[in-house]
């Protein structure tokens, strides 16, 4: 007697895997071509529109640096000089302290008498650190004070700097100010938040036609602007 033979077929559930796995290469395949168009649509947009902002290289100078402060997208001379002259007429009317100098041989009566004048040195230096801070003085742009940090420059609510559009102007406030300043021997730095880099490049191309060097410093937002003993150093760029 013959066996029947049957006909093997496929079962609903292989045939349906098929179709996923198919179907899931498909939409994989589709999603990475349209991410690809995507991303290259955008870079052709943009690509003229795009700017790179490169790490500035920092060269020695002996030029005078003179400050603008680059805020809200606005450029703003800072005026330090003057600040600092009034500052040194301020200490004109304080008592000064005179550091004594060390005894050229160890004795011991001279290296005594030392110690209290170095004592007395710190006593009158802290005194007169006090009176400082009584300091206070207005600019075009700013209020100006000493506390321990040195000079702070705290901006006026009441003025703005000059936008990208009033720099080109040739009556601007800057393009006046660089003026009174001297290629040869003097050079701007420039303290730049992050919002006004607009405001940067114009000055900046202004005062590369009239041939100044230029500093810059990147600084955040809500950042102090001050001036301690030792100076701010931002060398030519």
């Amino acid at each position: 007697m013959r066996r029947r033979q049957y006909r093997k077929h496929n079962s609903p559930s292989q045939n349906l895997d098929s179709f996923l796995d198919i179907l899931t290469n498909t939409v994989g395949v589709l999603m990475f071509i349209g991410l690809f168009v995507s991303l290259f649509t955008f870079n052709i947009k943009n690509v003229k529109t795009e700017r790179v902002i490169r790490t500035p290289l920092v060269s020695e100078s002996n030029k005078m640096p003179h400050f603008f402060e680059v805020r809200d997208n606005t450029v703003i001379y800072l005026d330090k000089e003057e600040v600092e002259a009034r500052l040194d007429k301020f200490d004109e009317g304080l008592p000064p302290c005179i550091e004594p100098r060390k005894p050229s041989s160890f004795d011991s009566v001279a290296y005594n008498a030392y110690l209290v004048q170095i004592k007395a040195y710190q006593i009158c230096l802290n005194n007169k650190s006090q009176l400082l801070s009584g300091f206070r003085t207005t600019t075009t742009y700013y209020k100006v004070f000493f506390d321990s940090t040195g000079l702070v420059f705290q901006p006026r609510a009441d003025i703005a700097g000059e936008s990208p559009e009033e720099l080109t102007q040739a009556t601007s406030q800057f393009r006046n100010t660089l003026k009174q300043l001297n290629s040869g021997t003097d050079y701007l730095a420039f303290l730049v938040r992050a919002d006004s880099f607009e405001a940067f490049r114009e000055a900046r191309e202004i005062a590369w036609q009239e041939n100044f060097g230029v500093g810059w410093e990147p600084m955040n937002t809500n950042a102090v602007i001050s001036f301690g003993s030792g100076g701010r150093s931002i060398g030519v760029q």
